[in-house]
């Protein structure tokens, strides 16, 4: 008897040890997999903006992966959630139909309901690049904030969007 409780203790502390994923967490299908796996590459890229539909509400998703290194990224719901902290480089680009066309780069804290913007394009589109701080349950995501995104080409895209975690937290 005294076997069985130690044995139930056992896995109670075990269970325990593994931290539940963060609200609204994206990607946690490859987070089950790589719980604690931070100590390699945290990258990804993709191309090819699919234009928000109304349940986006502006956010954008994207039609292929270029490069996805690590775990967070989903570029079905077009966001990275953070499960290693750190510095990270986001980088986006995106051309538009008319002057007024802006992309947004927005971040989530954990935990959080409210997305913040961090920087945008000009009008028409364009480009951008932003070091940012990030902790486990993090957010970000690239939305159309006014206008229409440029149509989009197989052969070449004219939207990417693009993260690297270029230093660890300590």
């Amino acid at each position: 008897m005294l076997h069985v409780l130690a044995g139930l203790l056992l896995v109670s502390l075990c269970a325990a040890a593994v931290p539940d994923p963060p609200k609204g967490v994206v990607g946690a299908r490859k987070y089950a997999t790589n719980l604690h796996d931070c100590n390699g590459a945290v990258a990804f890229s993709s191309a090819g903006a699919l234009a928000p539909t109304k349940e986006d509400a502006g956010k954008l998703s994207f039609r292929s992966a270029l490069a996805d290194k690590g775990i967070g990224w989903s570029r079905e719901s077009g966001e990275f959630t953070c499960f290693c902290p750190g510095l990270y480089q986001f980088a986006f680009a995106g051309s538009g139909k008319t002057a007024a066309t802006r992309f947004v780069l927005k971040k989530k804290p954990s935990n959080s309901d409210a997305w913040t913007t961090v920087v945008s394009t000009g009008g028409g589109g364009g480009a951008n690049i932003a070091l940012l701080d990030m902790e486990v349950g993090d957010q970000t995501a690239i939305w159309l904030e006014d206008g229409e995104i440029a149509p989009e080409s197989d052969n070449a895209p004219v939207s990417t969007f693009s993260g690297v975690r270029i230093a660890k937290k300590q």
